[in-house]
């Protein structure tokens, strides 16, 4: 038997010990003086691949709405930025830009 089919049936054996086992794949390493890392590649390559039922994939066209944003933005000078949606209240915009034109920061 070569070497490297040893080696695989080797790790096939520890794997299936551990699966028995219960325990957490860190925990039976630590018994047994394996490398964690290793066992976990040797468990990733024995994994079972996923069954597939033969049938082709199809394709499903999905279309989303895009919402359209109803935000305006008011920039002013000073880096100061004002986001407004849709219905607000004229008056209070008025009074908040011009206390901010009148503030020492704008």
């Amino acid at each position: 038997m070569a070497k490297r089919e040893q080696t695989r049936r080797e790790w096939e054996r520890l794997i299936a010990q551990w699966r028995k086992s219960g325990k957490s794949a860190v925990d039976f390493c630590r018994e047994r003086n394996l490398v964690y890392r290793q066992f976990m590649r040797w468990r990733r390559r024995m994994k079972p691949a996923a069954k597939t039922t033969g049938k082709p994939l199809t394709l499903i066209p999905v279309t989303t709405p895009i919402e359209q944003s109803h935000t305006l933005v008011v920039r002013l000078t000073g880096g100061v930025s004002i986001e407004v949606e849709r219905g607000f209240d004229e008056a209070l915009l008025i009074a908040v830009v011009q206390a901010l034109r009148e503030s020492p920061r704008c």
